[in-house]
């Protein structure tokens, strides 16, 4: 079987240099062409199913690039991005300078930092081990469709990479990567396609 991954599109808040994990920010009209290139870009993989985080920028580029396929849209919380708590929704640049340090080992390891009244990543990491192994025993050709942080660590996960790699993992918007599973072993197909 087959999981394809998919980052959503451009979203309001990336114009906007916000840091957001939960916010539910709208795709750009950038990041709804960007949604129509990646369905065109899969239109010849046989796609069973799609799980996407229900937050809106990934709910949208799910509908988006699977228009007219038939394919269900299964919207799982698992897949939402980290909680960044007071974090959340604030101006990037404003955070670098209010808080440098803590930014600062964020950007270094975003594993080893909680947001203040955030999320760890222990539990980014356990939720999405949780959709990995439900996905993997259903046996059919998956997308999942989500955020950097929960798709970086879906590759992690399945190529058994320390923690650590996810800050070395960058999901392209408008683009799709694949890791073939078979005979309990996980094989990188392709990566931002």
């Amino acid at each position: 079987m087959k999981l394809y991954l998919v980052r959503h599109g451009e979203s309001v808040c990336n114009v906007e240099r916000m840091l957001y994990g939960r916010t539910d920010c709208a795709l750009t009209d950038k990041g709804r062409e960007q949604a129509r290139a990646v369905g065109e870009k899969l239109a010849g993989m046989a796609i069973e199913r799609c799980v996407a985080s229900p937050l809106i920028r990934a709910a949208d580029t799910a509908r988006i690039a699977l228009a007219g396929r038939g394919v269900p849209i299964e919207l799982d919380g698992r897949l939402m991005e980290q909680d960044m708590g007071e974090w959340e929704n604030v101006h990037f640049p404003t955070l670098l300078e209010q808080e440098p340090e803590l930014m600062r080992a964020m950007l270094t390891d975003w594993t080893q930092v909680v947001p203040p009244g955030g999320e760890s990543y222990a539990s980014v990491r356990a939720r999405v081990e949780a959709v990995i192994a439900e996905a993997a025993a259903s046996g059919r050709d998956t997308l999942f469709v989500a955020h950097n942080g929960p798709l970086s660590t879906v590759l992690a996960l399945l190529l058994n990479m320390p923690d650590s790699a996810v800050n070395s993992l960058w999901f392209e918007q408008g683009c799709w990567s694949s890791v073939e599973l078979r005979d309990g072993m996980a094989r990188l197909c392709y990566f931002n396609k």
